[in-house]
């Protein structure tokens, strides 16, 4: 396999025979290497055949924004599910995945924990899943030192149930018209334009399917820590552009959907709001 494009020591773009283009994944795989060069495959651990403009400009993003570790990681929970429980899981529960695991390892660094609101569910109705995700906790502890709460196998879970089953895990129409109002509540009140293949966005809007789901089909609200009330009136005073924005979605889904935020929600709301604001307008140099 050739290298057509270095990406950095750990990941570059090559082509098939019939010009497909790969963006290839390994540790250390590029490092010394140069255009042209035959690369160790027996180090190559993933490869990516983007189907569309954003899925590789997402992609991209990822392999600049997160460390090689994660994308070990990933692909070794994807392979225990593929061949420990016969689940069949696509490139995007990878991606997905993968990106999950920084920031959840990021947070975990600051002492900041989020409370998975599907836990019960996933625990009663997909052991098998929990039962993967649990493994993954004890993977990533050993692989990174920090150790993770129960909440974020359910989080694990979430995206191998999603990739088994196709997505549908919601009424498609519905939940993009509700990202899509959210979106401009967002570019309205912060006057700003999303970049839609933005890694940022993508995680907002995985956000809001995982919110749609909890809204839509739990009637009961788990109570609210103090730490979240802390975290939030600290979030609030930092952003509190996003904070107002939060706000505003607050009233717009009690208004339509009789529901209620709670602090917590508003907490994860603002968060990933203020990602986008603060990364509006960033330019990514192009591959």
């Amino acid at each position: 396999m050739k290298i057509k494009k270095i990406l950095n020591n750990n990941a570059f773009i090559t082509h098939t025979d019939d010009h497909q283009e790969l963006i290839v994944i390994g540790k250390a795989v590029a490092y010394g290497k140069h255009v042209n060069e035959e690369v160790d495959e027996s180090k190559i651990y993933k490869t990516f055949a983007p189907v569309s403009r954003g899925d590789r400009k997402l992609i991209l993003d990822m392999i600049n924004d997160i460390p090689i570790q994660f994308f070990q990681i990933a692909k070794r929970i994807v392979d225990k599910a593929q061949a420990d429980d016969q689940i069949d899981l696509t490139d995007s529960v990878y991606i997905a995945l993968t990106d999950h695991i920084a920031s959840a390892v990021d947070r975990a660094k600051e002492h900041l924990f989020l409370t998975n609101q599907f836990i019960w569910e996933i625990r009663s109705f997909y052991p098998k899943e929990f039962s993967i995700g649990l493994w993954a906790l004890q993977l990533i502890e050993q692989r990174c030192g920090v150790p993770l709460p129960e909440d974020e196998a359910g989080f694990i879970a979430i995206h191998i149930i999603s990739g088994e089953l196709g997505n549908r895990l919601d009424d498609f129409q519905a939940v993009v018209n509700f990202i899509k109002k959210l979106t401009s509540i967002v570019t309205y009140q912060l006057a700003i334009d999303i970049d839609r293949e933005s890694l940022d966005y993508n995680r907002f809007v995985t956000h809001l399917k995982f919110f749609w789901q909890y809204m839509m089909y739990n009637n009961e609200k788990q109570s609210i820590g103090d730490l979240s009330n802390d975290m939030l009136a600290i979030i609030k005073g930092k952003k509190v552009a996003a904070y107002e924005c939060a706000l505003k979605i607050k009233t717009f889904i009690h208004q339509t959907y009789n529901y209620d935020l709670s602090n917590e929600d508003l907490l994860y709301m603002t968060i990933h709001i203020a990602r986008i604001t603060e990364n509006t307008g960033r330019q990514h140099d192009e591959v």
